[in-house]
């Protein structure tokens, strides 16, 4: 889930600084004009602060974005930080180990050539030995099987350093009496295990018992091997004197027990790190083993460098490890699902701005226009309203990042809370707030350039339109140009340029109606059959999909079919095949992802399996919109006439459901947003509560019934994380919806006078804009709902297991939804209920 891609071969830092130079190189070209011309630095600081609602709703919504892009970049960047530290603790102050079955001579002679090397301050050898020792606590009478056992010499603090207790405190291994052992935090917390208490040791292979008191408990799991770090385990561990096991390995199998690892510290630290590698490798005659298997082993000589290179290496998952995505749902859900929500949750982030930009260019329609009247110029009103809303980006993001950090630490709180499935899970260690100054740049300058580039459009838009419509704040009515006439003007073209906005506009105009759309999806999937990219193929059949219903409707209209029913139609085939197409591909990708059924091809690339569950989660609901949307004025009537038969609210049941339908770009926008969001949190809460809890069998064992239920505590944890995580589109959903809705007083100004006019009451104006608002948020609950409950059924049906709704959960998530909604929607109501119908019907904005 890491978010800083190498775009085009640049590292992060390359694509921060370019950030910063692209938003630097805008202000000071902005704060150059401004210097130029004063007239508009004035018009632009006057809108921030005589606009104070405006203002206020602006900076609301950049500084939820803000925050949201802080908590997306920084939670990897946290978790990446957060393994590098616990790594960096395993492994002490060790920088390289040898593991092989060792001779007395051969070690002796390697541990004298080792400390000879001018780069080597210190040189031990250990014994370890993997899954080696049970062992059985007096006290409460428990046992564990598969241990680590850790045999360590007197001077092994001097390469691995000192280590500590789970209370901070200094604790020597070379005072360790005969009969004295530690704990590793690990096999401490799983028995609930006590300084002072008495354990009885069985070594594998060996009879007897060894008796031992714990000494103490130590602060962490030390790690010497390279296998131990890939895993990014947590392993069980029982550290006593060298002497002590050899004494007893004599006794009991009479044979000597030698040491298996040789520990290297380097004087210099890791810049001596290669060189000290390359001479392992000569002595040895064996390569350095980069990757590091689990368990080690023994037969054959491994060299293991543990610093830097392997230990700041930041891949894999440190919350959801390579055993927990193999046998849980939950596990695949944080490595696979996590990184698509937040990608999704960023592009509604942005999507957001876009709608703050968009709304706060139409509201400045009119004063543009007049300013344009008095004979300012085009680029002299772009550039007042950049001034404008490069304030409110200036104002905002810095706290949005503050807030997002506070947000961030909370989920870290959340995870950190995580039960652990077995040793080998990575959820063991604590998790620190972290983020890296290349995303804190990329938070600051994504923000402020999307504000830019929106507004910097929508201006020049808006200052291209008819000086008359814009004073009047009304649409001009742009109708589609036909391709006769599109090809007329390309040949009588005067000059290059308007050559080529033309050839633009015929290319745009076959793209719409379905020929060149269905090209481009021809070309994507033979790319993706090509390279055997499932995903790619995906992408292009759904173009085709698209371009085919374009087609049909543009083929409709050359027949001078009618308009309407054709439209209709068109619309039609595409949801249904974005529908059926997206709920057959992604069952495959759906299934592996939400139960513990590997993908048939047995390959796990989570790349490919990311983009492909993208996919398989848009296509449907993306589809399922279209259907509903489309469909939208039976929805309307039926509603309608439920609504007529409340007597509070018949006289608004048509009125307050005839906008939604005007506005069906808006309305889309908004019923997209939410719906997606109540699509992903009822997904991951029915199958995780549905079917996803595993049932203890009363035959099953005792530690059975322990996994069973760690991993139910697991699901649980992943479950709340991951809800929590996606409640933050909810607000973004909500916020948009307030959104539409402030901009509907604007335009409806009028409208509203005359319903105050004709007896409408302050009640009723109010109640109409929250109806409006229960419409939209009914109709994606109703998307939501039946996508994920048919989605949770097929995965109950393929896995064999009982689907159960979990309703107070669900019932929770809708009353919140429509609770959020309404409180974003009650102030733009409030105010349009304040309107009084003199002032609204002389109002010429």
């Amino acid at each position: 889930m890491n978010l800083s891609l190498d775009l085009f071969g640049l590292s992060a830092t390359t694509q921060a600084l370019l950030l910063v130079v692209l938003v630097g190189g805008s202000l000071l070209i902005l704060a150059g004009l401004s210097v130029n011309n004063p007239l508009l630095w004035r018009m632009g600081v006057r809108n921030i602060v005589r606009h104070r609602t405006q203002t206020l709703i602006m900076l609301s919504g950049l500084l939820l974005s803000s925050m949201f892009l802080t908590t997306s970049f920084g939670l990897p960047d946290s978790l990446a930080h957060s393994l590098v530290a616990d790594r960096l603790l395993k492994v002490g102050d060790v920088d390289e180990s040898v593991s092989g079955h060792f001779t007395q001579a051969q070690l002796d002679s390697a541990l004298t050539q080792i400390r000879q090397q001018a780069g080597v301050q210190a040189a031990t050898a250990i014994y370890l030995r993997p899954l080696g020792v049970d062992f059985r606590v007096q006290r409460t009478g428990a046992t564990q099987t598969n241990q680590y056992i850790l045999a360590v010499p007197p001077d092994f603090e001097h390469t691995y350093g000192s280590l500590h207790n789970s209370q901070g405190q200094t604790v020597s291994s070379a005072s360790l009496r005969p009969g004295e052992v530690l704990l590793s935090r690990t096999v401490a917390r799983s028995l609930d295990i006590k300084p002072g208490d008495h354990i009885q040791l069985t070594m594998h292979g060996q009879d007897g018992t060894l008796d031992a008191l714990v000494r103490d408990i130590l602060s962490n799991d030390p790690v010497v091997t390279g296998g131990e770090l890939a895993a990014n385990g947590s392993y069980p561990e029982i550290l006593l004197p060298l002497e002590t096991l050899q004494q007893f390995s004599l006794r009991t199998t009479h044979q000597a027990l030698l040491p298996d690892i040789i520990c290297i510290k380097n004087a210099g630290g890791p810049k001596n790190s290669q060189a000290m590698l390359t001479f392992l490798e000569q002595h040895f005659h064996t390569p350095t083993d980069t990757h590091g298997r689990l368990p080690v082993n023994f037969n054959s000589t491994i060299i293991h460098p543990l610093n830097p290179k392997f230990v700041e290496y930041t891949g894999g998952n440190p919350v959801a490890n390579k055993g927990d995505f193999l046998t849980t749902s939950a596990g695949r859900q944080v490595d696979l699902f996590l990184p698509v929500c937040t990608g999704l949750l960023i592009s509604m982030g942005l999507l957001l701005l876009v709608l703050l930009c968009l709304f706060l260019a139409a509201d400045r329609r009119m004063e543009m226009g007049m300013a344009r009247a008095i004979g300012l110029q085009r680029h002299h009103l772009v550039q007042a309203l950049l001034i404008e809303c490069y304030g409110y980006s200036l104002l905002a993001v810095v706290p949005g990042v503050l807030l997002g950090l506070g947000v961030l630490k909370l989920e870290l709180l959340t995870l950190s809370t995580l039960p652990s499935l077995s040793f080998t899970s990575s959820v063991g260690f604590p998790l620190q707030l972290w983020i890296n100054w290349q995303s804190v740049l990329m938070v600051l300058c994504i923000g402020v350039l999307t504000t830019f580039i929106v507004t910097w459009l929508t201006g020049i838009w808006i200052s291209h339109s008819n000086v008359v419509t814009t004073i009047h704040n009304l649409d001009e009515v742009h109708s589609q140009a036909s391709l006769k006439d599109l090809l007329g003007e390309l040949r009588t073209a005067p000059t290059l340029t308007l050559y080529g906005v033309v050839l633009l506009r015929l290319f745009q105009a076959f793209f719409v109606r379905g020929p060149l759309c269905l090209l481009a999806g021809y070309v994507v999937l033979r790319l993706g059959q090509h390279l055997v990219v499932g995903w790619l193929e995906q992408l292009g059949m759904s173009v085709l999909i698209g371009g085919a219903g374009l087609f049909f409707t543009w083929l409709c209209t050359v027949l001078r079919l009618p308009v309407a029913p054709s439209r209709w139609l068109g619309r039609t085939l595409m949801g249904l095949g974005w529908l059926l197409y997206g709920l057959q591909t992604g069952a495959g990708t759906l299934l592996f992802v939400f139960s513990t059924t590997l993908p048939p091809s047995g390959q796990l690339n989570n790349e490919e399996l990311i983009l492909g569950l993208l996919l398989s989660l848009l296509l449907p609901l993306i589809g399922l919109v279209v259907l509903v949307l489309n469909n939208s004025d039976g929805l309307a009537n039926a509603s309608h006439i439920l609504l007529r038969q409340v007597r509070g609210l018949a006289p608004i049941s048509r009125t307050s459901l005839s906008y939604p339908l005007t506005f069906r770009f808006r309305t889309g926008v908004a019923v997209s947003l939410l719906s997606l969001v109540l699509f992903l949190v009822m997904l991951i809460m029915t199958n995780n509560f549905g079917i996803g809890q595993q049932m203890v069998d009363t035959s099953s064992s005792a530690s059975d019934a322990q996994f069973i239920a760690a991993q139910n505590a697991y699901t649980m944890s992943i479950t709340r994380f991951l809800v929590s995580y996606l409640v933050i589109g909810i607000l973004f959903s909500a916020v948009s919806i307030g959104i539409i809705a402030i901009r509907a007083v604007a335009e409806r100004r009028q409208q509203i006078g005359m319903l105050r006019a004709l007896g409408f009451s302050r009640i009723l104006v109010r109640r109409s804009f929250l109806l409006e608002t229960s419409f939209i948020v009914t109709l994606s609950l109703l998307i939501g709902t039946t996508l994920t409950w048919w989605l949770v059924s097929q995965i109950a049906y393929a896995t064999s297991k009982d689907f159960s709704i979990p309703l107070l959960p669900t019932l929770g998530l809708l009353l919140g939804c429509y609770l959020v909604s309404f409180v974003c929607t009650f102030i733009p109501a409030q105010q349009a209920s304040g309107i009084t119908p003199a002032e609204a019907l002389r109002y010429e904005d």
